[in-house]
């Protein structure tokens, strides 16, 4: 069986540290190598299960939330530093994007909840069920469209969509109805909780953790002090300016894919 060595917390502080460093700059090097790291973190780490099949899903949200945001400069003024800022402001919105969908897509939601103390469970059930619901629905599209084919139906294009969003609706409801009643029959909330095998913090969790936390420093410490670029120009748009200090710390977050996974 394979086991991830990273614990869900350390997870938690790398998608903390690199979505703050996206949010801190709008320089599009340090996005693009954001975009390069998430890329190789879940490269890394992916799985087979449900849950990893979201990334391209944020992967496609990203691209559009780029695309819709460059797009809203023709309600406006139409120019050069316009576009060119729409367009980084878009970036850095699709940036998060795909640091959220690699979090979502390496972690399993409801081992969150597990970590979660008593009085915090039911807060951390619904952000569970919160993040597993692109996941969950793209498992289901995917064994719907199975279905359809091996049924001899062809789904492609606008008109055909109620084929296929009326079958992954009903499949929704069934499957929140049998979580209800599971968790129900498993007495939650009831009493007290206890855990199975709980995953043990380990050194690899404290080195990602500690470097994603360095790497966020380093961006905020800059943001504050003033040291380095973060938002380049566009008026009038100019080549940005990378400081090797930022880019190593945008290194660091690529750490989880050094370190990879483990087998137990």
């Amino acid at each position: 069986m394979t086991r991830r060595s990273i614990h869900p917390a350390a997870w938690i502080a790398w998608a903390t540290c690199a979505g703050a460093v996206a949010f801190v700059t709008t320089d599009p090097v340090y996005l693009a190598l954001l975009w390069g790291v998430s890329w190789f973190v879940y490269t890394t780490h992916r799985s087979d299960a449900d849950h990893a099949r979201s990334f391209r899903v944020f992967v496609m949200g990203a691209i559009a939330a780029v695309v819709l945001r460059t797009a809203l400069v023709f309600f406006g003024t139409i120019s050069v530093a316009n576009t060119s800022f729409s367009f980084l402001e878009g970036f850095r919105l699709g940036t998060i994007l795909v640091v959220f969908g690699t979090f979502n897509a390496v972690t399993d939601p409801f081992g969150l909840v597990r970590m979660a103390p008593r009085h915090f469970h039911e807060p951390a059930l619904a952000a569970a069920l919160a993040l597993s619901i692109a996941p969950r629905t793209v498992a289901s599209v995917g064994r719907v469209r199975e279905a359809q084919r091996l049924r001899g139906l062809t789904v492609h294009g606008v008109r055909t969509l109620p084929a296929l969003a009326v079958p992954v609706l009903e499949r929704g409801m069934e499957e929140a109805h049998a979580l209800a009643e599971s968790m129900d029959s498993r007495g939650h909330g009831r009493g007290r909780r206890s855990r199975y095998r709980p995953q043990p913090w380990t050194g690899p969790s404290t080195v990602i953790a500690a470097a994603a936390a360095g790497a966020a420093g380093a961006f905020l410490a800059a943001s504050v002090g003033g040291w380095a670029i973060l938002h380049p120009p566009t008026a009038p748009l100019a080549w940005p300016e990378t400081d090797p200090v930022l880019i190593g710390a945008i290194a660091l977050l690529a750490l989880p894919g050094l370190i990879g996974r483990s087998t137990s």
